[in-house]
C-alpha cells in the first residue's frame, strides 16, 4: 500500500469543515477513483492527501494520512512531492508565461542526466505533441494539451503516486480517450493513480476501485461494476 488516509476531518481558516470522515487507500499500481457532488468534498480530500491545503489556509484536524509508510498528515507539499508525489490541481496546471520543456523541468527532483534522456523519449512517445511544442509558451496550449503536458511533469518527476483533480474538465472528448490509455499505460508500469472527475463513464472504465462522497463523507465504496446504472451513483449527485 503506497497511500492511506484514515479517518479525515478537515477544517478551514473560517471555521469551516471541508471534509468530517473520509477514509481511503491505493496500491501501487492502483486507479482509484472519486466521485461526487459539487461541494461534496473531493478536491479538498485531495489536497488534504497531497499537503497542498496548507496554501487555503486550512489543515487536517483529525485522522492520519499515511504516504510510503510515513506520516504526512499536514506535511508541506514540498515533502510529498520529494516523497513520489505529484499533484495536478483542477486549475492553474501548468506556468503559462514558461516554455513546454520549462514546464517538464520546474517541479520535483531532478533525474540523473542518463534517465532524464530516457524519460524525456518516454514523454514524447506518450504525448507527440508535447514534444514537438517543447519550445513554446505553455498558455498556448489547448486544454486537453495542458492536461498532457501536466501529467508529463509527473514522469519527469518519476511520481509513484499521481493524484489529477478534474481530470476530464473542460477536455474535448477526443482528448479523453488517447489520455486515459496514458493513465492505463501508467498504472500498469506501477503508478498508483487518484483520479477525480465528472466524466463518470470514462472514470468507471478505467477504476480499479471508486469512492463516493457525499456531504464530506464517503458514502459508498467497492468496485465499477458497483456503481454502474447504481442508485447509489445517482444519489451520490444530487446529495446537498
Amino acid at each position: 500500500m503506497i497511500l492511506e488516509a484514515t479517518d479525515l476531518k478537515v477544517r478551514y481558516r473560517n471555521g469551516a469543515l471541508g471534509i468530517l470522515d473520509v477514509s481511503l487507500q491505493v496500491d501501487s499500481g492502483q486507479v482509484v477513483a472519486i466521485f461526487g457532488p459539487n461541494g461534496a468534498g473531493k478536491t479538498t480530500t485531495v489536497r488534504a492527501i497531497s499537503g497542498f491545503l496548507r496554501a487555503e489556509g486550512a489543515r487536517v484536524i483529525g485522522g492520519k494520512v499515511m504516504l510510503f509508510g510515513n506520516d504526512t498528515t499536514n506535511a508541506e507539499p514540498s515533502r510529498t512531492t520529494a516523497m513520489g508525489l505529484a499533484f495536478v490541481p483542477e486549475r492553474g496546471k501548468v506556468f503559462p508565461s514558461m516554455t513546454v520543456r520549462e514546464n517538464l523541468q520546474a517541479l520535483g527532483k531532478r533525474p540523473a542526466r542518463a534517465r532524464r534522456k530516457q524519460i524525456q523519449e518516454h514523454i514524447e512517445e506518450l504525448f507527440p505533441v508535447i514534444g514537438r511544442r517543447q519550445h513554446e509558451l505553455a498558455g498556448r496550449l489547448s486544454g486537453g494539451e495542458q492536461q498532457m503536458l501536466a501529467v508529463a511533469r509527473s514522469l519527469m518527476c518519476e511520481a509513484r503516486l499521481l493524484i489529477i483533480d478534474e481530470v476530464t474538465l473542460g477536455l474535448h472528448y477526443s482528448v479523453q480517450g488517447p489520455l486515459f490509455e496514458v493513465l492505463r499505460r501508467l498504472a500498469a508500469d506501477g503508478t498508483g493513480l487518484i483520479l477525480v472527475g465528472e466524466s463518470t463513464h470514462r472514470l468507471l472504465d478505467i477504476a480499479d476501485h471508486c469512492y463516493l462522497i457525499g456531504g464530506g463523507r464517503v458514502r459508498a465504496e467497492g468496485e465499477p461494476s458497483v456503481f454502474r446504472d447504481s442508485a447509489m451513483l445517482a444519489a451520490g449527485y444530487i446529495e446537498t
